[in-house]
């Protein structure tokens, strides 16, 4: 078994593409492997031509690879990054993401710096694939102004930016950067053409209590703004991402076509107090599944409250009611020091957690719901060849997602 385990390290070490640019096409042959199916294991050889995966053999198979009968899985994606732009510390970010095999993300609000410090970084052959919203689309002086504008007069504290307000507003440094305000239909149409040229993957809008406080200070856009902007987006091929408060903004993005919400009300509850203003109907549930729409939980953001039982019941309650209605969930960090390691435990610590289930969520929702026009996030003919293999089933601890032998990435096997 040692020397097995050393011939496939070596054979790793040895196929690994030196330059991060450059794709080396080869034809592989992986036999004895656990292949995931989209509910569980299934024992299968699959080849690798061209980067894809085919059940036929190629007329020539540079290299074999014996997997022994190791779990393979589609690599995981961060549908709200927002640890990499932005950062000093990208570098080290990128290698985590890589390293826990996270190979896909959705960066939902960066600056154009933070964005052209990482091109060189991602979508590369030896590096993750990210899809940029640019700046965020609010009212003015709305959720995220002080997060951007702080930090750029030398503001970093919460505290301080609160304390400072006055001073804030009166500075717009990031203004057409980190974000858009957006207070009429006319703005709408006046700033569209700027927005397009920062050349976004994916817009970002805030509805928050859109309905009652829409076009107010810390809050988003108002009902027909965010009609607007997802008209405009849509007739330009951009899928909407809605960050939401209530239950009401949930229904008001259904109602006017938002592709994915970036948050789930309820996520950041405390446990005290009931919990009307975050319930999704039955019907909700319905439409969200009806339409596809993508929904990023981020009931990791709970952890810093403490292990409160309330909290985790809702969670977990809530979780299961959006899967068992078919509802198109997907992973998200919205944690600017870490991957989604933290919201991957949360989850995994919530109660009765179906571990098969939360793979699926991991592997195949997440990727697809960041490229939804690529054939990734499932083992099958003609998709990508990017999988992990694992040391250790999953779906009997969702954990084991991180004992990763090896990674291959369109076909490249990865250092």
């Amino acid at each position: 078994m040692k020397k097995a385990l050393l011939s496939i390290l070596a054979f790793i070490l040895f196929a690994q593409v030196l330059d991060a640019q450059t794709v080396v096409s080869k034809n592989y042959e992986f036999s004895n492997g656990q292949w995931y199916n989209g509910k569980n294991f299934t024992p299968a050889t699959w080849y690798v031509s061209k980067g894809v995966f085919t059940k036929k053999a190629p007329s020539k198979i540079d290299s074999v690879v014996d997997l022994q009968n190791r779990w393979v899985v589609p690599p995981m994606g961060d549908a709200y990054c927002m640890s990499v732009a932005d950062n000093s510390m990208s570098a080290n970010q990128l290698k985590m993401y890589m390293s826990e095999g996270i190979f896909y993300l959705q960066i939902l609000g960066n600056t154009k710096e933070g964005r052209a410090a990482l091109q060189n970084s991602l979508n590369i052959p030896t590096g993750a694939d990210a899809v940029f919203a640019n700046g965020a689309l609010t009212g003015t002086f709305g959720y995220p102004f002080l997060q951007y504008e702080g930090p750029a007069n030398g503001i970093r504290n919460p505290q301080k930016m609160t304390e400072r307000y006055e001073y804030l507003k009166e500075q717009h440094k990031m203004l057409g950067d980190g974000y858009w305000f957006l207070d009429s239909k006319d703005a709408v149409d006046r700033n569209w053409a700027g927005i397009k040229a920062q050349n976004p993957g994916v817009i970002f809008i805030v509805l928050h209590d859109a309905e009652k406080a829409g076009g107010k200070e810390s809050k988003g856009l108002t009902v027909d703004v965010a009609k607007a902007v997802i008209k405009k987006a849509h007739k330009s091929n951009l899928r909407v991402f809605a960050h939401v408060e209530n239950a009401d903004d949930v229904r008001l993005a259904l109602k006017i076509g938002a592709d994915g919400l970036a948050n789930l009300p309820g996520a950041e509850w405390d446990g005290t107090g009931d919990t009307k203003m975050f319930e999704l109907s039955d019907e909700d549930l319905k439409k969200l599944a009806k339409k596809k729409t993508v929904v990023i939980p981020l009931y990791g953001h709970a952890q810093a409250l403490g292990p409160r039982k309330a909290v985790q019941e809702y969670h977990a309650k809530t979780f299961k009611r959006l899967i068992d209605a078919g509802v198109l969930v997907a992973i998200g960090s919205d944690d600017p020091m870490r991957t989604t390691r933290a919201e991957l435990s949360y989850l995994f610590n919530l109660p009765d957690a179906d571990y098969a289930t939360l793979l699926k969520v991991l592997c195949e929702n997440t990727p697809r719901a960041i490229f939804p026009n690529r054939k990734i996030g499932k083992i099958e003919d003609g998709f990508e060849a990017s999988f992990l293999v694992l040391a250790d089933n999953p779906t009997n601890n969702l954990l084991k997602i991180r004992a990763i032998s090896f990674k291959v990435k369109n076909g490249v096997i990865l250092k």
